[in-house]
């Protein structure tokens, strides 16, 4: 017999001795791979959900993004609502939520916005539904009375029912994505989406493109009207800060 041929004789017996002292454990391939995959799967689960009607907030209704974001609903009308912004701003809408903003201020700046349509023609939402109007946005920059005027077609389809998991709760939603174009260009200057509540009235994950990069603003808290009073606000803000 050679060194070598003995030597992988050696190997053989004590690799055999230790395979006979190593507990017997069945091994659930399949199980751990299952689970595996399941925790690593980041896309939307899917489900199934009746179709929501146009929403019908109320004056006081109050929702908190991120830690800090807090907008609050500070009139209605049959068909738009002014919001209250975190730094004291107004902001003039729809009632359709994915819809541009009819006015609002900015620091240095005013934007108008005109709709061409009817965007409430989404509602009731329900997968596959689609809508298209055009926004004529004007902007007017208050240091020189300057304005300038754009026109936009934008194109707003409910993708989907899905579970929106946000520091706010997990929540049944329909998944919502409008486009906008320029005239004459096909591709797309803006993709905004939202995932819309109907528990809630309310979108509960926004996301669009800003500076080069993804953005996301997710719900941490919602206070109807009778429960948003200062203090509450107060105390909802002290414990995401403290989170």
């Amino acid at each position: 017999m050679t060194c070598r041929t003995r030597t992988l004789t050696a190997c053989a017996a004590l690799a055999a001795g230790a395979c006979a002292q190593l507990p017997a454990v069945p091994f659930h391939g399949d199980t751990l791979l299952d689970e595996t995959r399941a925790a690593l799967d980041t896309r939307p689960q899917r489900i199934e959900l009746s179709p929501a009607a146009r929403p019908t907030l109320q004056r006081g209704d109050t929702f908190v993004f991120g830690r800090s974001t807090v907008t609050r609903v500070a009139a209605t009308s049959a068909q738009t609502l002014t919001w209250t912004l975190p730094d004291g701003r107004s902001l003039h809408s729809p009632r359709d939520f994915f819809a541009p903003a009819l006015s609002a201020e900015h620091p240095g700046y005013r934007v108008d916005s005109t709709i061409d349509g009817d965007p409430s023609a989404l509602w009731p939402l329900a997968a596959g539904k689609r809508v298209s109007f055009g926004e004529t946005r004007r902007t007017t920059w208050a240091e020189t009375g300057h304005a300038s005027e754009v026109r936009r077609r934008w194109d707003c389809e409910v993708v989907d029912a899905r579970v929106s998991f946000v520091p706010a709760g997990d929540f049944a939603t329909w998944h919502v994505r409008c486009s906008a174009f320029a005239p004459k260009f096909p591709l797309p200057l803006q993709t905004i989406t939202w995932d819309y509540a109907p528990s809630l009235g309310h979108y509960v994950r926004r996301t669009w493109f800003a500076d080069r990069r993804q953005r996301e603003v997710m719900l941490s808290a919602a206070l109807p009207a009778r429960a948003a009073t200062p203090a509450r606000i107060e105390a909802v803000l002290a414990r995401l800060a403290a989170e």
